[in-house]
C-alpha cells in the first residue's frame, strides 16, 4: 500500500510540475483574492516523513479549502529547492530541504510569513492533531 501511495505521489508531482512555477506567488502576479500562500520546501529525494507531511498537507487543504483554493483565495505550492528554477524562492525563504511556511497577503501585499517546519515534522505522526492544528492555523491566517 505505502508503495502505491509513493508512486501516486510521484506521479502527481511530475504531473502538476508545469503548474507550480505560475502558482507561487511573486510581486507580479498576486492580486486582491489572494490571502494565504501554503509553501512546502523538499529536496528531490524525500524520506517517508517528508512525502508524508506533503500528503496530509494536500489532504486538509482539498477536504476544506477547495473552494477557496479554486477562487485564488489560497495558493498551494510544493517546491523542490534543487531546481534552479526555484533557488530565488529557496533563498527568500532561507531554506534548503524540507520546510513548511504559510504567507498572509493583504490588497496583494505580502505580510506576515510563518515557518510550520518544526511544527509539521512534530506533528505528523498524529494525523488528526495535524489536520485540526493546521485548520486553526490557516483559519487565523484567513482572518
Amino acid at each position: 500500500m505505502k508503495k502505491i501511495l509513493i508512486a501516486v505521489l510521484i506521479i502527481l508531482a511530475n504531473t502538476s510540475f508545469a503548474q507550480v512555477k505560475d502558482s507561487i506567488t511573486n510581486d507580479k502576479n498576486a492580486n486582491d483574492t489572494l490571502k494565504l500562500q501554503v509553501l512546502y520546501f523538499h529536496i528531490t529525494n524525500r524520506c517517508h516523513t517528508c512525502i508524508s507531511i506533503e500528503t496530509e498537507l494536500r489532504k486538509t487543504l482539498l477536504e476544506n479549502y477547495k473552494g477557496k483554493l479554486d477562487s485564488g483565495m489560497i495558493r498551494f505550492a510544493s517546491v523542490n529547492v534543487e531546481l534552479p528554477d526555484f533557488l530565488w524562492l529557496a533563498n527568500k525563504y532561507e531554506t534548503a530541504g524540507a520546510s513548511l511556511f504559510l504567507t498572509k497577503y493583504t490588497k496583494s501585499k505580502e505580510g506576515q510569513k510563518e515557518d510550520m517546519t518544526t511544527w509539521a515534522f512534530s506533528k505528523i505522526h498524529s494525523p488528526e492533531d495535524f489536520d485540526k492544528e493546521l485548520k486553526e492555523k490557516i483559519n487565523e491566517f484567513l482572518k
